[in-house]
């Protein structure tokens, strides 16, 4: 997965940054956290989904740009919403992405990749056995 350099954290996740990565990366239960991602399509700024989503191996393969994580819908919406205000009154406009990278100091990389972790194989119920 990828994630942003500079993560915008939710006050309610923000005690500890390392084991919320972790967790996401390893398919652990996170109740009521969700993640903010660049969005998937041309049309919309941003994703917000519960971080549990990512238990599917590929969803969790296919997850865009993390930009932030929050404990909520309503804070993760308000994280969202404060990255593409800032946005606008940086550079005038909503191109999050510039705005995004223009926040990464030269010479360093805007994408961070974990080492990943495997994912724990799950067994399968099976009826009558």
């Amino acid at each position: 997965m990828k994630w942003y350099q500079k993560l915008y954290i939710g006050e309610n996740v923000k005690k500890n940054r390392e084991l919320l990565i972790k967790n996401a990366e390893t398919g652990v239960g996170m109740p009521e956290v969700y993640l903010i991602t660049l969005a998937a399509n041309e049309h919309d700024l941003f994703d917000i989904f519960r971080a549990d989503i990512l238990f599917q191996p590929v969803l969790h393969g296919h997850c865009p740009l993390i930009v932030g994580a929050a404990k909520g819908w309503h804070e993760a919406v308000d994280i969202a919403t404060g990255i593409a205000l800032d946005a606008y009154r940086q550079n005038g406009d909503f191109d999050v992405r510039k705005f995004l990278e223009s926040r990464i100091p030269d010479g360093e990389e805007m994408i961070y990749e974990y080492p990943m972790e495997k994912l724990k194989k799950r067994k399968l119920f099976r009826f009558g056995k």
